[in-house]
C-alpha cells in the first residue's frame, strides 16, 4: 500500500511540475486551414428535379480579423467551384469541387487559453521588434464536398455535406511559424501543406412564389484538424439572385469578418 501511495505521489508531482513549467506550448495554424469561402448555392426552383451542372466564380476579403494566436489579419482571395446535381429521386444529391487561393498579412498574438497560461517565453518574444512585425501568407486550397439539399415545402431549404479540404501555403508567416516551433515557442497544428475532413450545414428560404426573388441561406462549416479546440470554423449569410449573382457576409475563426461576391453559371 505504501508503495502504491508513493507511486501516486510521484505521478502527481510530475503532473504538477509539467503544468506549472509552461511546457504546453501555444498552437499556430496554417492560414490554409481556414475554411474556403465557397457558399452553397441552392437550386433556383423548389420544383426542379433535373440533372444540373454549374460553375461559380467568387471573390472575398476581410480586414482586422483575429484567429488562434494571431491578430490584425487582412486577407483576400478568390475561388472557382463546379457542382453537379443528380436527377429524379436522387435530385437532392450533389457533388462539388472547388479550387481557390488567398493571401494577406497578420501579426502573431497570444489569445488562446493555453497561450495565456503557459507561454512565458512566447509572450516575451511577442514584445520584441520581431514579435511585433507584420508577416505575409499565401495559400492554395482545394475542396471536395458530397451532400444533400432538401426542400421543406415551397420555401424552406435544409442541407448538409461532408468532404475534404486540401491546402498548400507559404510566406513569411509560415517561415516564422516553423522557426518558432524549432525554438520550442509554438506548436504547429498542421504543416504548410495538409488536408482535413470538413462538414457543412445550411438552412435558408426562397423568397417569393417559386423563389422568384432569389433565396437567402445561412451556412456553418467546420474543418476537423488537430484537437477539438483547434478545429476551425466559418459562418456565412448569403443572398442568391435568380440570375446567379450572389453576395453576403462571412465570419471565419481564422480570418475574422469579411464580404464575398460571386456569379454562378447553370447549365
Amino acid at each position: 500500500m505504501n508503495r502504491i501511495k508513493a507511486k501516486l505521489a510521484f505521478v502527481l508531482i510530475c503532473f504538477s511540475t509539467f503544468s506549472l513549467c509552461g511546457c504546453l506550448m501555444p498552437r499556430a495554424h496554417s492560414m490554409g486551414a481556414s475554411l474556403m469561402t465557397v457558399p452553397h448555392q441552392p437550386r433556383v426552383s423548389a420544383d426542379s428535379s433535373n440533372a444540373e451542372m454549374s460553375v461559380a466564380v467568387g471573390a472575398f476579403g476581410s480586414v482586422a480579423g483575429e484567429g488562434q494566436n494571431i491578430d490584425e489579419v487582412k486577407s483576400g482571395g478568390g475561388n472557382v467551384s463546379f457542382m453537379y446535381r443528380m436527377s429524379g429521386v436522387a435530385s437532392p444529391v450533389f457533388l462539388s469541387a472547388s479550387v481557390g487561393g488567398l493571401g494577406g498579412k497578420l501579426q502573431f498574438d497570444c489569445n488562446e487559453s493555453e497561450c495565456s497560461n503557459n507561454a512565458k517565453k512566447y509572450k516575451e518574444w511577442l514584445k520584441t521588434d520581431e514579435g511585433k512585425k507584420d508577416y505575409s501568407f499565401w495559400d492554395v486550397q482545394e475542396r471536395l464536398l458530397l451532400g444533400g439539399d432538401f426542400n421543406l415545402g415551397k420555401f424552406a431549404i435544409l442541407g448538409l455535406g461532408g468532404g475534404l479540404q486540401f491546402f498548400q501555403g507559404g510566406g513569411s508567416y509560415d517561415d516564422k511559424r516553423d522557426e518558432l516551433e524549432d525554438r520550442k515557442l509554438v506548436e504547429n497544428v498542421e504543416g504548410n501543406a495538409d488536408f482535413a475532413p470538413i462538414s457543412s450545414v445550411w438552412l435558408g428560404s426562397r423568397l417569393g412564389h417559386g423563389g422568384k426573388w432569389g433565396s437567402v441561406l445561412a451556412e456553418f462549416d467546420i474543418l476537423y484538424k488537430g484537437d477539438m479546440e483547434d478545429w476551425t470554423s466559418a459562418m456565412m449569410l448569403n443572398y442568391f439572385h435568380t440570375t446567379g449573382f450572389y453576395g453576403g457576409i462571412v465570419w471565419s475563426s481564422q480570418l475574422g469578418y469579411g464580404l464575398n461576391l460571386g456569379k454562378a453559371f447553370v447549365f
